[in-house]
C-alpha cells in the first residue's frame, strides 16, 4: 500500500473516530433535552452547529482523495488538524444561522424565522443576547436550517463567499 492511501486510511479511521463520538454526544444531547425540562439548551443553534460539523466531516473525507501528499501526513500526524475543518463548519453554520433569523439571507430555499412574541410564550423571558435566538419556524424552516448548515460545514467557501458579498456591499 503507498503512503498516500495509508495516511487516507489513518485519517479517515480518525474520521470515523470522531464522528462516532460526535453521533453519540448528540444523541445524548438530544436526550436530556427531549425528556427533561431542566436543560433549557438553545437546540437550534446547537443542531445548526452538529449539523455543519457532519457536513465538514464529510467534506473533509470526500476532499482526501486529491489533497497533496504535505497535506495529507498533517492530517494522519495530528487530531487536531482533522477535527479543525469540522469545527470551522460548525462555527460556519452558526453563522449562517444567525444570518437567517437576521433576514440578511432570504427567499424560497431559505429558512424563514420569526421573532417569539409574548403571545407565543407568555413565560418567556429573554433578555439581552438570549433574545437573539427567541424565534420560531415551520418544521420546513428547521429542515432548510438543516440542509444549508451540513453545506455550510461540507463546502466552507459557502459561508465564506456569502460573508466576502457583505464585504462588498454598499454601507447605509
Amino acid at each position: 500500500m503507498t503512503e498516500k492511501l495509508q495516511a487516507i486510511r489513518k485519517i479517515s479511521n480518525r474520521l470515523a473516530i470522531a464522528l462516532t463520538l460526535l453521533v453519540l454526544v448528540i444523541i445524548a444531547g438530544a436526550f436530556l433535552t427531549y425528556n427533561s425540562t431542566q436543560f433549557k439548551f438553545v437546540t437550534a443553534p446547537i443542531a445548526a452547529f452538529s449539523a455543519g460539523i457532519i457536513g465538514g466531516f464529510v467534506g473533509l473525507q470526500r476532499r482526501l482523495k486529491v489533497m497533496s501528499e504535505d497535506d495529507l501526513e498533517l492530517l494522519a500526524n495530528s487530531w487536531v488538524y482533522v477535527c479543525l475543518s469540522p469545527l470551522v463548519g460548525g462555527i460556519l453554520a452558526v453563522v449562517l444561522y444567525v444570518l437567517f433569523i437576521s433576514n440578511l439571507i432570504t427567499g424560497d430555499i431559505f429558512p424563514q424565522f420569526l421573532p417569539d412574541t409574548k403571545e407565543l410564550d407568555p413565560s418567556a423571558s429573554h433578555q439581552g443576547f438570549a433574545e437573539i435566538f427567541a424565534v420560531h419556524g415551520q418544521s420546513v424552516d428547521y429542515a432548510k436550517m438543516m440542509f444549508w448548515s451540513f453545506v455550510a460545514g461540507f463546502s466552507e467557501r459557502f459561508v465564506t463567499d456569502i460573508i466576502s458579498k457583505f464585504e462588498n456591499a454598499p454601507g447605509p
